[in-house]
């Protein structure tokens, strides 16, 4: 058995986004700056001892040790920009490191301890360039401390000097590399957070659009380059609106929350069910052929009976069921094909499970009663535009009208549109899908005022649709001029639009 496609990597942060350790863990190496220290000055007392310097280098050796961190600490906290406070830190101790250099005579075992630990830090905390500003500081050091304590050069290997500058040689990296391990577990486990907060849907805990519309791809590369079976169902809960209205946005939130569990609990492990947007979830099923797919749907609508989403009220779900066919082209056209078919389940009554197939209607109900098919009222023989010279008439009558009047496939093309569509969104030759026509009319700065971005708002107006088959809703143009926008959804998908000039009444644009 194939494996589920595996998901796409996770994109780097960028350069910019600094995640330099010593602003992650400052109260580490502050700690580890005050130890440090304190071995610098272990390490510095036999040299100095064996050079009897005065009582006032011995004051201000010990002030500037000891105190040196603690200053560094509070010139962090107190900087607005701590990251390059801590930077001008770490370049202040190559220099007071170099100033020791001659207090000592340039006694080799602790000058290269010194110099070895400050270059550490450097490019530990900042990488080539702290590391090269490090040794500009050490060099400057040395020459700020050759007038104040003399030019003095012992430089001879003893053995007292050699174990005094052990600890600072050794413990002191490793310190700063145990602080670094922390780190980078740390920056990791970050990492891993992000990436499931960024594939995942808050408030149900399934993936979110975006990766579910990603790992559709995935199978749908998959399915065709191995000829597997693969399956698509959208799901959308039934009047989920009143919910929120007459209960709350809790109770709705609850209702949410657990029909995701409902999915995890009742799919299988291979199975990829994802939040689609408000009430709508996805349900990818990887190497399962129609029959298969429609078991386990039937499952999931007989959960949905058997143990209620909400204790206030039945909360039932509509199941648009699409198998991947030779005829679907794209990843895109799958979704739209198992998005129409949860159309026609909802067209049918709701609480239904409608399939996907050559046949124009496919639905059935929970109890297996035939699906209702919505009451139409036959044209009157006098109207019927069977005739050829009445359809002739009834199109003619409506390309001269100053009606706007467009006619929709179940693929979202259009079909028909007379002049005022075409000159109200500014349809050019080529552009037929109805979100084309909408993004090139954006794109002119003519047609609908969208109140949103393009994108979003197509996202909406699809939601429309699935739920009301006949809708009004009011239409305000970029010019300023109203229309009541009336819309008809028949025959699996089919779509009628007419644009009716509004009395000036304030209309807004459509939600």
């Amino acid at each position: 058995m194939s494996a589920v496609p595996r998901t796409p990597p996770v994109q780097r942060l960028p350069a910019a986004y600094s995640l330099t350790p010593h602003l992650i863990y400052p109260h580490r190496l502050y700690l580890l700056h005050v130890i440090a220290s304190a071995l610098a000055l272990a390490a510095m007392v036999p040299a100095m001892w064996t050079l009897q310097v005065s009582s006032g280098h011995w004051i201000s050796t010990l002030l500037i040790g000891l105190g040196w961190p603690h200053l560094a600490r509070w010139r962090y906290r107190r900087s607005r920009h701590p990251n390059r406070a801590e930077m001008q830190n770490v370049l202040v101790d190559g220099v007071l490191a170099g100033m020791a250099l001659p207090l000592i005579a340039f006694n080799l075992p602790i000058s290269a301890a010194l110099l070895a630990v400050t270059c550490f830090a450097a490019m530990f905390g900042g990488g080539p360039r702290l590391l090269a500003g490090n040794l500009l500081a050490f060099a400057l050091g040395v020459l700020v401390g050759i007038p104040i304590y003399g030019l003095h050069w012992l430089p001879g290997l003893d053995g007292l000097s050699f174990l005094a500058s052990l600890p600072l040689a050794l413990l002191a990296p490793l310190a700063l590399l145990h602080v670094g391990y922390d780190v980078t577990r740390g920056l990791h486990h970050r990492r891993n957070e992000l990436e499931l907060r960024g594939w995942h849907d808050g408030l149900s805990g399934l993936f979110n659009r975006s990766h579910w519309e990603d790992t559709v791809r995935g199978e749908f590369a998959r399915s065709r380059r191995t000829g597997q079976p693969a399956t698509l169902v959208l799901a959308d809960l039934d009047h989920f609106k009143q919910i929120n209205d007459l209960y709350g946005h809790a109770e709705g939130d609850s209702v949410i929350r657990r029909f995701a569990d409902l999915l995890r609990t009742n799919l299988r492990d291979i199975d990829v069910p994802g939040r689609y947007g408000g009430e709508e979830f996805g349900i990818l099923l990887p190497l399962t052929p129609l029959p298969e797919a429609m078991e386990v749907v039937r499952r999931l609508h007989r959960r949905l009976h058997e143990a209620p989403l909400s204790r206030h009220r039945t909360i039932t779900a509509s199941f648009g069921v699409a198998e991947l066919s030779a005829d679907i082209d794209s990843p895109e056209t799958w979704i739209r094909q198992a998005d129409l078919t949860l159309y026609r389940a909802k067209y049918d009554g709701r609480d239904r499970i409608a399939e996907r197939s050559a046949a124009p209607a496919a639905s059935s109900a929970i109890d297996g009663t035939p699906p209702r098919s919505p009451p139409r009222s036959p044209l009157r023989p006098a109207l019927s535009p069977r005739d050829p010279a009445v359809l002739a008439q009834l199109l003619q009558g409506i390309d001269i009208a100053d009606t706007p009047v467009a006619m929709y496939n179940p693929d979202d093309q259009l079909v028909m549109a007379n002049d005022a569509y075409i000159r109200l969104h500014g349809i050019p030759p080529g552009v037929v899908r109805f979100a084309d026509v909408i993004r090139h009319a954006h794109r002119l700065r003519q047609g609908v005022a969208l109140d949103s971005d393009p994108e979003t708002w197509l996202r909406d107006e699809q939601r429309q649709r699935r739920r009301a088959p006949r809708r009004l809703f009011p239409v305000t143009t970029l010019d300023g001029v109203r229309f009541q926008g009336i819309e008809v959804c028949f025959n699996d998908g089919w779509i009628l639009t007419t644009l009716v000039a509004a009395a000036p009444t304030g209309l807004a644009s459509p939600a």
